[in-house]
């Protein structure tokens, strides 16, 4: 799914007990990874995107797209 600037999504983590929390975050960039200098750099495939998402308390933290789910 393609998430735009702004848009609300869900982060999901998992804890060392296993629990699972979705954490809310808006997007605050998108990089779609295309060059094999971006791809060493990001650890992801070419083809890959990015996004940055904040979380309500100001943290953020840069994904790649299938790590997020859409509210």
């Amino acid at each position: 799914m393609k998430y735009d600037y702004g848009q609300a999504v869900g982060y999901k983590t998992v804890s060392e007990s296993g629990v699972v929390s979705i954490k809310i975050a808006s997007v605050v960039s998108i990089t779609p990874v295309e060059t094999a200098d971006q791809e060493e750099t990001f650890g992801f495939p070419i083809g890959t995107v990015m996004y940055r998402v904040e979380f309500g308390d100001g943290s953020d933290i840069l994904v790649p797209e299938q790590e997020l789910d859409g509210i």
